[in-house]
């Protein structure tokens, strides 16, 4: 399973495309906590001071936003790409 990261995400990262090794990882939830034990100054870009994502960061499995229940509930499997997008901004 891969999480691909986007802008400023990815230049913390210090790569576009993170491996997550799917020992215990079940949920979109799981996976995320799994990229901030490698990767821990995304934490604060991604969540809030009550953990949860930030309203203007977007979270994707296999292309579908992944919020509220969806977030803790939904089944991960080993193919499955995750990506974190940053608040795009337009004028």
């Amino acid at each position: 399973m891969k999480w691909k990261l986007f802008a400023n995400f990815a230049e913390v990262a210090g790569e576009r495309e993170i491996e997550i090794k799917m020992d215990n990882v079940v949920t979109v939830e799981g996976a995320l906590e799994d990229l901030f034990d490698q990767i821990p100054t995304l934490r604060e870009l991604v969540m809030d001071e009550e953990m949860k994502v930030h309203e203007h960061v977007q979270i994707l499995c296999n292309g579908e936003e992944v919020r509220g229940e969806k977030f803790s509930k939904l089944a991960i499997e080993d193919g499955d790409e995750l990506a974190i997008i940053p608040p795009m901004s337009g004028g």
